[in-house]
């Protein structure tokens, strides 16, 4: 008797001693995949940072970029918009110095010279007929126009009213016609101009030192 009770409690101690075993182990175990898990939350945590981090970074990248190339932007308009205000006052200034030379008739008859002398080169006929403003029309008399027309090879005859000019002079001969007027040889001469007049502006020639441009000759 005495030595079953001896074995009953050995199998229990026993079953208590694997029970506790086990828990054990199930408690590690559960411990090492609480690692795991920890692990792995990390790792994703860690990415998902990087991930972040770099989206952030092309994002600023990209703002950078784009404002970079705003501020290009900017300053492009700004250089157009400056260079559109000189070209603009160059020919304003052009426009007043033959206002002035239209209105002073020892400056208005050399230019309507020249301007039929080439009226006479640029229309094939041997008679020419010359229209001006007003005040050039009066400058036009039969004897400069036949001493002219000596000069020139051609015949020049003076319209009978005068033509809606602000300045210069118009010929025909028939069907042809030279326009003469000032504000065509300026918007030709704006045309053909243009960019050397800007660049030479934009060099940084001070306003005072720009040429005045002269009369058409």
């Amino acid at each position: 008797m005495l030595d079953l009770h001896g074995d009953l409690e050995a199998l229990l101690a026993e079953a208590q001693r694997r029970a506790e075993q086990r828990a054990l182990e199930r408690e590690a175990a559960a411990a090492r995949r609480a690692e795991e898990l920890l692990a792995i939350a990390d790792a994703d945590a860690e990415r998902t940072l990087r991930e972040r981090r770099s989206r952030t970074e092309a994002g600023v990248a990209a703002l950078r970029e784009r404002v970079l190339a705003l501020g290009e932007m900017s300053a492009q308009r700004a250089a157009l918009t400056r260079r559109e205000a000189l070209l603009s006052s160059v020919w304003e200034a052009a426009r007043a110095r033959l206002e002035v030379c239209a209105s002073d008739p020892d400056r208005y008859l050399p230019a309507l010279r020249g301007l039929a002398r080439m009226a006479a080169r640029t229309l094939p006929s041997e008679e020419i007929e010359l229209a001006s403003d007003a005040r050039g029309q009066a400058l036009l008399t039969p004897e400069r126009l036949a001493a002219w027309g000596r000069e020139d090879g051609v015949r020049y005859t003076l319209a009978a009213a005068p033509a809606r000019l602000a300045g210069g002079l118009e010929g025909r001969a028939g069907r042809l016609r030279f326009d003469g007027s000032f504000e065509t040889r300026l918007q030709q001469a704006e045309q053909a101009l243009r960019e050397d007049v800007a660049a030479w502006l934009l060099a940084g020639a001070e306003p005072a030192e720009r040429p005045e441009p002269s009369a058409p000759a």
